[in-house]
């Protein structure tokens, strides 16, 4: 049992540094890029913030605690597990949040709530994921419906399903923070792409079929990629709830296996590592503003370079802008001397320049003198 635990530790806090460092990533990126700063991305934000928490705050602590059973008092040790059980309600519901806001967006909008603005509803979805998963999940914190009455059985060793009812893991988290809102993501989801498949045959002879195409596969893959999200949040969830709901109805409590649960465990918070990965390659934006922040590094190393190079192009283009002014130069010039040189054929013939014929005297003139 002993290397079992160890194994699971070893495996939380893997996941713990890649949850951590993938949030953050996408945690920087909506800071530094304004042209994600979406609605959708908005809540995706926020998702990203819950999830970093977990994996920077709630992974250590978990691990801390079931490698030295600490906290040795039952509210202490209940506050570490309740811990990573709200922000799983958080997360859950922020995915329904999105799937209520991509509902009123399409098929809702000629009602009260598709017309309000989207930055509003937005604001308003956000807070009510955090203030009514925060809610539900301290429940057993003030022993609502008796779910602390374990608090007997408390021996001074932190365990967590020795603080935590299973009445209150299957009847409220399991039932009522995921099971309702998967079906109700599965209806939202299901009216929009039906309401897609509307559209597509009353705007089919009014757009070009370039512009009616990009515009229908730009609205199907951000549901596809929201599907996925939501799908693999069921995957990664659902073994562990259902474990705990065959020990509760069908066998004694902590009757399975203590390996299979801390697997089920392990993959519950895959869940949280798999997010950051669905966004880069799905969400609009996201992908291409991750790919610059890759390529920033490169091109800082090589900025110098890069300066450099371009210095010596404009180098050798001034010299050699240089060059052929100073060739067309010599040739201007030898081509005037060529000019003096060369004999004045241009110039108008003149007759050479004879002296006046010396008028003799006429004959009858010298006879008559």
């Amino acid at each position: 049992m002993q290397y079992v635990i160890v194994i699971y530790a070893i495996a939380e806090l893997l996941l713990s540094v890649h949850i951590s460092l993938s949030n953050l990533l996408v945690l920087w990126v909506f800071f530094r890029c304004q042209k994600v700063r979406t609605v959708t991305n908005t809540y995706i934000f926020s998702l990203a913030l819950s999830d970093f928490m977990a994996g920077a705050i709630g992974l250590p602590a978990t691990v801390f605690s079931v490698l030295t059973r600490a906290p040795h008092s039952f509210y202490g040790c209940m506050a570490i597990h309740i811990y990573m059980c709200i922000l799983c309600t958080i997360s859950i519901f922020h995915l329904l949040a999105i799937a209520l806001d991509k509902y009123l967006t399409i098929c809702c909008r000629s009602t009260f709530l598709g017309r309000a603005s989207r930055h509003r509803r937005a604001f308003v979805l956000i807070t009510l994921a955090w203030v009514c998963g925060t809610a539900v999940a301290i429940l057993p914190m003030f022993n609502v419906f008796q779910f602390a009455r374990t608090e007997n059985a408390f021996q001074n060793e932190c365990h967590f399903f020795v603080v935590i009812d299973y009445r209150y893991l299957v009847y409220v988290i399991f039932l009522g923070t995921i099971l309702v809102p998967t079906f109700l993501i599965v209806y939202c989801y299901a009216a929009i792409f039906s309401r897609i498949r509307y559209e597509e045959k009353q705007i089919k002879c009014l757009l070009r079929a370039s512009e009616r195409e990009r515009r229908m596969n730009s609205r199907r893959k951000l549901i596809r990629i929201l599907l996925i999200l939501v799908l693999t949040y069921a995957i990664c969830w659902y073994p562990l709830y259902l474990l705990n709901s065959i020990d509760l109805f069908f066998t004694s409590p902590n009757s399975t296996s203590p390996s299979l649960t801390l697997a089920a465990v392990v993959l519950s918070h895959v869940s949280c590592a798999v997010n950051p990965l669905i966004y880069a390659y799905g969400m609009p934006g996201f992908k291409h503003a991750l790919r610059e922040f890759f390529r920033m590094r490169n091109t800082q190393t090589t900025f110098v370079n890069y300066s450099c190079y371009v210095k010596t192009v404009k180098e050798k283009s001034r010299s050699a802008s240089v060059d052929v002014r100073q060739k067309s130069n010599r040739g201007s010039g030898r081509t005037r001397d060529r000019k003096k040189s060369a004999p004045p054929m241009h110039r108008q013939r003149t007759l050479p320049e004879t002296s006046p014929p010396h008028l003799s005297p006429a004959p009858n003139e010298s006879n008559a003198n």
